[in-house]
This record gives structure tokens, C-alpha cells and sequence, in this order.
């Protein structure tokens, strides 16, 4: 045995060992981690700063970045036509081409410099980034074990938190000292290249190999089975009612925030970043803490938990006349959002019966449409007449709505397990 076979044996047990991770998902997840960490370069370099650029480099509209926030929500729209079309087939492809398509589009941002070329190229990115979607929560069910999914996923959100945290905070001061976010964006879009490149290394477990489909139905077939999960699954039921109507309050309050920074407290991209790696160590926090929680206690309860923190962030900014309060807003949203990216999709594999996950995924995915491409038609007019504090207010009660369903669900699933569930 070589030293650096050595060393590669020692590093696996105590992987092992020490991390909890199961011998047959090594391989798996430290490929997933080291996309995890090109995706987070990728996202700490654009996101934090769309909504400024738009606004404050580029004067967009309030039309524009309406089209830009339900970019992908419409995407979202089309996701049981994109889970129709991977039933019974690998799922990876999908995953590759719509995130290296998608990410490239970041490559001709050197060559942007109006409102509306920044915001086609951004809703276009996040448009087709929607395709993955389905195939990547069936994935998730393929390559982890259920009884260490949730700290195994956590692991690799840590990974992407953390490079998140570096990235946004280098881009912030790189922006504040003249650079433009052309070059700094196409940077960002080779990263989340390497990291679809990555990812694809993963594979599936011994005990989930691909069986033979069934024949493909047709996709008004499709939809109408996709739909009747609805009226199936009575736990799966209240936890979209949960999420459609909490979910429809955070999105009108999402884009809020940032226009609130801009528009009313005139933030500076440095200040963008400062928040925005609070939030970054927070959600690594909170990933270590939801992971654990989630293989405890279920993903009904942390769903309920997440949706109560992210609540008070409207709180928050109903108070907040200063950039200092925001960091409270940002604590919540890292601890509370790290505590929703994992029980969601926990909640729909929990609920999914074997070989339908992606198909579960498809009608949150519908859903999560439908309130992305509505909530910021009503958010942005009704600002107009109720003002910030009015709307901040309006929102926190549909969220808060929104956790008491949520609570309902959790009752739910605990007196009446999905009968349709297969490990």
C-alpha cells in the first residue's frame, strides 16, 4: 500500500466514523461536496447582488424585475412536463444540460450593459435551471440511504454555504472598488459548470439500481395522477396547503427586502455582502443543527420550526431604519431557510411512494409556480398603496397562517403515516 493510498483509507474512515457517513454513499457524497463547492462560488458571486445591479447600475423597472423574480417560477410552471418527460429515464442528463446550459448564458455578461439584457440573460438563467429540478430530488432518493439523508445533505449545503460566505464576500469589495459585474459573472458561470461536471460523478446506491419502467404515459395522463396526489395523500395535502400559503407570503416579501435595501436604506454592495455571509454562517450553523433535527424528529416538525423563523424576518424589516437590524433579518433567514431547503425535500420523499419522487417533486415544484408567478403581481401594486410596513405586515400573517397549517400537517403525518411510503 502506498502513502497516499494510506492516507485516502484513513480519510474514508474517518468519514466514516466520525461524520456518520455510510461506507456505500462515500463516493457519492464527496463528489456532491466538491460541487457543493463550485455551486457556491457560483451563487455567492450573482445572487446577493441581482436586484442592485438591476435597480441602481441599470434603472430597471419595476416591470423588469417583476420579469426577472418570476423567471423561475414560470419555469416551475412546466415542472410536471419536465417530469413527464424523465419517467423511466436517467435522471442525470436532465440535471446536466439544464444547469451547464443555463450557467454558460453568465459567460456573455461582459457583453451586457442595459436593464433589460441583464435581466434576459439572468431570466433565462434561472428559467431553464428550473428543468433539474425533479430529477435532482429523485437523485437525492437514489444516491443517499433514508436513514442518513438528512446529515449527509447537510453536509454538502455546509460545503455550499461556506463557499457562498468567501465569494459574496470577495465580490462585494471587488464591486466596491470599481470592478463591473461582467467579468465577476462569468467567472461565477464557469464555476457552477464545474460543479453540474462534478456532480455527475455521483451514483446511485446498490439497493436503488434503475428497474424497468413502465410503459410512459401520456402527459395529460401524467398530469391528472400528478394532481390526485392531492386528493390521495391527505398529509402530503396539508403540507401544500402549508407551503402554498406561507410560501405565497414569502414571496411577496422576498424581492421587498432587497428593494427596501435599495430603495430606502440606499445599501451598498458591501454592506450586501456583509448580510449576506451572516446569513451564509448562520445557514451552515443551521444545517448542522436541521440535519440532525430532520433524522430525529421527522421533516413535518422541521418544516413547522423553519417556517416560524423565516416569519419573523417581516418583523424584522417592519422595525428596521437602519442597515444594523438587517443582520437579525439575516440571522433568521440562514438558520431558518438551511432548516426549509432540507425539510422540503425530506417532506417529498418522505410522502413520495418508491419510483414517484420525481413526480411528487413535479406538483411542488407546479405549486411553487403558481405563487412565484402570482405573489409578485400583487406585491409590487399593492407596495404602491399600503407602502412597506403595511405590505411587511400583510405578509407575516399569511406566513404566520401559513405555520399553523404547516402544524396541522405535522399532526397529521405523526397519527397517520403515508401508507404509500417504501423504504
Amino acid at each position: 500500500m502506498t502513502e497516499r493510498d494510506d492516507w485516502r483509507l484513513r480519510l474514508r474512515s474517518w468519514a466514516r466514523w466520525k461524520l456518520g457517513v455510510p461506507r456505500e454513499a462515500l463516493g457519492s457524497l464527496g463528489w456532491d461536496v466538491l460541487a457543493g463547492m463550485c455551486a457556491g462560488v457560483f451563487l455567492g458571486m450573482t445572487m446577493p447582488f441581482l436586484t442592485r445591479i438591476a435597480r441602481a447600475e441599470l434603472h430597471a423597472t419595476d416591470f423588469a424585475l417583476g420579469v426577472m423574480n418570476a423567471a423561475p417560477f414560470v419555469g416551475n410552471l412546466l415542472a410536471p412536463v419536465w417530469a413527464r418527460q424523465m419517467e423511466g429515464k436517467a435522471k442525470m442528463p436532465f440535471c446536466q444540460v439544464s444547469w451547464i446550459t443555463g450557467r454558460s448564458l453568465l459567460l456573455l455578461m461582459p457583453l451586457v450593459a442595459t436593464a433589460w439584457g441583464f435581466v434576459g440573460v439572468i431570466s433565462l438563467l434561472l428559467f431553464i435551471g428550473t428543468i433539474s429540478s425533479p430529477a435532482y430530488t429523485s437523485l437525492m432518493k437514489d444516491i443517499y440511504p433514508d436513514r442518513a439523508r438528512g446529515k449527509l445533505m447537510s453536509y454538502v449545503r455546509i460545503t455550499v454555504q461556506a463557499t457562498t460566505f468567501l465569494s459574496t464576500l470577495i465580490t462585494g469589495r471587488l464591486m466596491d472598488r470599481g470592478m463591473g459585474f461582467g467579468p465577476l459573472f462569468a467567472v461565477a458561470g464557469v464555476a457552477g459548470i464545474l460543479a453540474a461536471l462534478f456532480f455527475a460523478q455521483v451514483r446511485p446506491l446498490a439497493s436503488n439500481a434503475p428497474t424497468t419502467p413502465e410503459p410512459p404515459q401520456s402527459l395529460l395522463h401524467f398530469l391528472r395522477d400528478t394532481l390526485s396526489i392531492l386528493k390521495d395523500n391527505e398529509s402530503y395535502r396539508w403540507f401544500a396547503l402549508s407551503v402554498m400559503l406561507y410560501g405565497f407570503g414569502n414571496l411577496m416579501a422576498w424581492p421587498l427586502y432587497q428593494l427596501y435595501q435599495v430603495e430606502q436604506l440606499h445599501i451598498r454592495p458591501t454592506q450586501i455582502a456583509n448580510l449576506t455571509n451572516v446569513t451564509s454562517l448562520c445557514a451552515m450553523l443551521g444545517s448542522l443543527y436541521w440535519g440532525r433535527f430532520l433524522d430525529r424528529h421527522g421533516a413535518a416538525q422541521t418544516v413547522f420550526r423553519a417556517i416560524l423563523l423565516i416569519s419573523s424576518i417581516s418583523v424584522v424589516y417592519f422595525f428596521a431604519h437602519s442597515v444594523s437590524l438587517l443582520y437579525i433579518a439575516s440571522f433568521l433567514a440562514g438558520f431558518g431557510m438551511a432548516g426549509i431547503e432540507l425539510s422540503y425535500m425530506a417532506s417529498i420523499l418522505s410522502y413520495a411512494e418508491h419510483g414517484k419522487a420525481a413526480r411528487y417533486q413535479a406538483l411542488h415544484s407546479l405549486l411553487l409556480g403558481i405563487r412565484g408567478v402570482c405573489a409578485p403581481l400583487v406585491a409590487l401594486p399593492l407596495l404602491r398603496q399600503v407602502g412597506y410596513q403595511g405590505l411587511f405586515a400583510v405578509t407575516f400573517l399569511l406566513m404566520l397562517i401559513g405555520a399553523w397549517l404547516q402544524w396541522r400537517a405535522a399532526r397529521s403525518q405523526e397519527s397517520q403515516p403515508p401508507v404509500l411510503k417504501q423504504r
